[in-house]
């Protein structure tokens, strides 16, 4: 692999690691879960409920996620009520594209291609 392509991919590592620090946790992938099954936003309190957490904890969880973009956040009265930024996934993912992208080319190049240098 040349050593441009070694910065590129450790680049492309860089950008992704808020979304797979995000990601990479259990509790995190439950609440997305979650969300996803809720059909309607959630607030601290379900997501307690839910998870068996502290509220220290879920909203320890759900800070991650609104860091990595995604989640977004909305007050009604007192409660801040949590749902998926569904909208904005083709953005807060598109560097975790970019990376899976290039590691399958550089383990798959194209017929006229030797490898990650190449591209």
């Amino acid at each position: 692999m040349a050593e441009t392509a070694v910065s590129d991919v450790l680049a492309l590592f860089a950008r992704s690691q808020p979304l797979l620090v995000a990601l990479g946790d259990e509790r995190r992938q439950e609440i997305i879960v979650r969300l996803l099954t809720a059909g309607t936003a959630l607030s601290v309190a379900d997501l307690t409920g839910l998870l068996g957490l502290s509220q220290p904890a879920v909203s320890h969880h759900l800070r991650i996620l609104r860091d990595a973009r995604l989640l977004t956040v909305r007050r009604q009265g007192t409660q801040r009520l949590y749902s998926l930024n569904a909208d904005h996934y083709p953005e807060v993912l598109g560097p975790l594209r970019d990376l899976v992208d290039t590691i399958a080319a550089c383990t798959h190049p194209a017929p006229d291609q030797t490898g990650c240098g190449d591209r």
